[in-house]
C-alpha cells in the first residue's frame, strides 16, 4: 500500500499515563510530534490532550481528534506511541479504523501516525497489527448495542420509563417494583397548562415565551423560553401520558407512542393536556404563520384600554384616541374622541380618557372582581380527540411496518381496521359543542395578570354593546356620569362615589 500522499493538517494527540518515565511525559510527547509534524510538512490544526487517570472522561479529546478527521477538519491524528490510543480499548482502535474506512471510501483517504513506533495506517504492518483489535471492539459494540437494544425493549414492554422526562414530568419508583414511572410536575405541569390555555386563546409563541420570561420560568436546558421551545414542547405526545420511542428505520428520528392491541396509543402516565387539547393545538401551531412574532407586529396597536369599545352619542361612530390637549408641562392629555369627519357629526364628543377608563374599571370591579372567570370553548361531536388518537395509531403502524422483522400481516390487518375506524369517526354528523369552563381565576386576579389587551379583553366580556357618549356639559371639569350609557350584562351597583373622577 503507498503512503498517503503529503497531507496538511494535523492533530496532536497526547495522552497521560500512569507511567512515571519522563521519556513518555506530555512535554516530551509533545515535542517529539511537533518534531514529526516539522519534518512532514504538517500543519498543526490542534493539540488535545487526554488524562488517562481521570475516572471521569477518559477519552473526551480523543473523541475531539476523530470527529475532526470524520469531518474533514483534519488528515492526520499523530500520536507518540501506539498504546497512547490502544490503552482506551479495542473499541476506540475499532472506532479509529472505522473513521480511516470512511475516509478512504469518499476519496479523501485520512492518517493515523505512532510516531516512536514508526506506525502508520498507510502500511501492511498497520493491517497486522490492528485487525485483531479493531475486529475485537466492533464486536463489543455490536454485543452493548444488542443489550441496549433488549434493556430498551424491557422497557417498552413493561412500561418502565428511562431518559430524561419531558418537561411537565418527574420521575418516581415504579409502583410494580423496579424501574421508574412519571408523574405530572407540579410546578412544571401548571405551567405547560398556562401555554395550552394561551395557545389556545389565539396567543404567539413569540407572546407566551416572552410571558413566561418575564415571569423569570425557565426551561429545562436554556436560560430562556423560544417560540420555537413552545412548539416543540406543546405538540408532544409526552403531555398526553404516551410513553414513546423511536423506530430504529425512522429517519425522521420521530418519537411515536406504544400502540396497545387494538392499535391505538397508550396511557401509561397522567395526562396534562386531553387528546381534543392536542388536536387543536396541532392545527393551531400548523396554521399560525405569526408564531414568531411579537403580537401586533405589522399594525397599529390598539393603545387604550376602551380602544374599540368606545361610540359617540350623536352619530354612533367609534371613538378614537387623541393626544391634543396640552398640559402646562408639555406633556399632553389622552381623550376619546369621535372618529366621524366634521361635516358627518352635528356635535362630535369627546371625553378624557383616563376618567372613563377608572370610572368603568371601578365599576367592573366592584361588582365582577369576586366572580370566577370562565371561557367558553367550543368542540364538535365528531370527537376531536378520538380523530387524533387513531391519526397518531397510523403513523407509528406504518412506521412499525418498516421495522426489520415486522409481522407485515399483523400489521396490514391492523391498519385496514385504523382505516376503517377513521372514515368512520369522519362521517358522523358534524354538531358544534359550547361548553363554559372556569379558569380559576377571579376577575381581580386575572386584572392583575393582564396586560391592556387582556384588560380590554375582560372589560368587554361584561358588556352587551359599546359604551355611549353623550355631548358634554360646557365648563365642568369632572366627570358626568349622565353622559354615559353603559351596557352592563348587570344590575347597576350601587355606592360608587363619582368624587373619584375628578380630573
Amino acid at each position: 500500500m503507498s503512503k498517503l500522499s503529503a497531507p496538511k493538517r494535523v492533530i496532536l494527540y497526547l495522552r497521560l499515563s500512569v507511567s512515571k518515565d519522563e521519556s513518555v511525559s506530555i512535554a516530551n510527547q509533545n515535542k517529539e510530534l511537533t518534531a514529526l509534524a516539522e519534518r512532514e510538512g504538517w500543519k498543526i490544526v490542534a493539540t488535545f490532550t487526554d488524562d488517562g487517570l481521570s475516572g471521569g472522561k477518559p477519552r473526551a479529546n480523543a473523541d475531539k481528534a476523530l470527529r475532526m478527521l470524520r469531518d474533514n477538519q483534519a488528515d492526520v491524528i499523530a500520536v507518540y506511541k501506539f498504546d497512547r490510543w490502544s490503552r482506551m480499548g479495542a473499541r476506540a482502535v475499532a472506532d479509529l479504523q472505522d473513521v480511516l474506512d470512511e475516509r478512504a471510501a469518499k476519496q479523501s483517504p485520512a492518517l493515523f501516525v505512532a510516531s516512536a513506533d514508526g506506525l502508520r495506517s498507510d502500511t501492511e504492518t498497520w493491517e497486522i497489527q490492528v485487525a485483531l483489535l479493531a475486529a475485537l471492539g466492533r464486536t463489543e459494540r455490536k454485543m452493548i448495542r444488542s443489550r441496549v437494544a433488549a434493556a430498551r425493549q424491557y422497557q417498552r414492554e413493561t412500561l418502565r420509563h428511562s431518559g430524561e422526562p419531558a418537561y411537565g414530568y418527574r420521575t418516581i419508583p415504579h409502583p410494580e417494583g423496579s424501574g421508574r414511572a412519571l408523574e405530572p410536575h407540579p410546578e412544571e405541569a401548571a405551567v405547560v397548562r398556562r401555554m395550552v390555555d394561551a395557545v389556545l386563546d389565539g396567543a404567539t409563541g413569540y407572546a407566551v415565551a416572552k410571558m413566561l420570561n418575564e415571569e423569570g420560568i425557565k426551561p429545562r436546558r436554556s436560560e430562556k423560553w423560544t417560540a420555537g421551545g413552545v412548539a416543540s414542547l406543546l405538540r408532544r405526545d409526552a403531555l398526553l401520558g404516551y410513553m414513546t420511542h423511536r423506530r430504529p428505520t425512522d429517519g425522521t428520528r420521530t418519537r411515536r407512542p406504544i400502540l396497545g392491541k387494538d392499535g391505538l396509543p397508550i396511557q401509561v402516565w397522567p395526562p396534562i393536556i386531553t387528546p381534543e387539547e392536542s388536536a387543536q393545538l396541532h392545527v393551531a401551531l400548523a396554521r399560525r404563520k405569526d408564531w414568531n412574532k411579537m403580537p401586533g407586529a405589522g399594525r397599529t396597536r390598539a393603545s387604550r384600554l376602551l380602544s374599540g369599545l368606545v361610540e359617540c352619542g350623536t352619530c354612533g361612530k367609534t371613538m378614537r384616541v387623541n393626544y391634543t390637549d396640552k398640559l402646562k408641562d408639555g406633556s399632553r392629555v389622552a381623550r376619546y374622541v369621535c372618529s366621524a369627519p366634521a361635516a358627518a357629526c352635528d356635535a362630535k364628543v369627546s371625553i378624557h380618557a383616563e376618567m372613563l377608563e377608572k370610572h368603568l374599571t371601578v365599576e367592573f370591579l366592584g361588582v365582577a372582581g369576586k366572580l370566577e372567570v370562565y371561557e367558553v370553548r367550543e368542540s364538535n361531536s365528531q370527537n376531536v380527540g378520538d380523530l387524533a388518537l387513531v391519526e397518531q395509531a397510523i403513523a407509528a403502524t406504518a412506521a412499525d411496518m418498516a421495522a426489520p422483522g415486522a409481522d407485515i400481516a399483523f400489521l396490514a390487518a391492523r391498519m385496514t381496521e385504523l382505516h376503517g375506524r377513521r372514515a368512520e369517526l369522519e362521517a358522523r354528523p358534524v354538531e358544534t359543542i359550547t361548553e363554559t369552563v372556569p379558569t380559576g381565576e377571579t376577575f381581580a386576579q386575572a386584572w392583575e395578570n393582564r396586560d391592556i389587551a387582556g384588560r380590554r379583553k375582560l372589560i368587554s366580556s361584561a358588556l352587551s354593546g359599546r359604551v355611549v357618549v353623550k355631548p358634554a356639559v360646557k365648563g365642568s371639569r369632572k366627570l358626568d356620569l349622565s353622559r354615559l350609557d353603559i351596557p352592563w350584562q348587570w344590575v347597576e351597583p350601587d355606592d360608587i362615589d363619582p368624587a373619584h373622577y375628578d380630573d
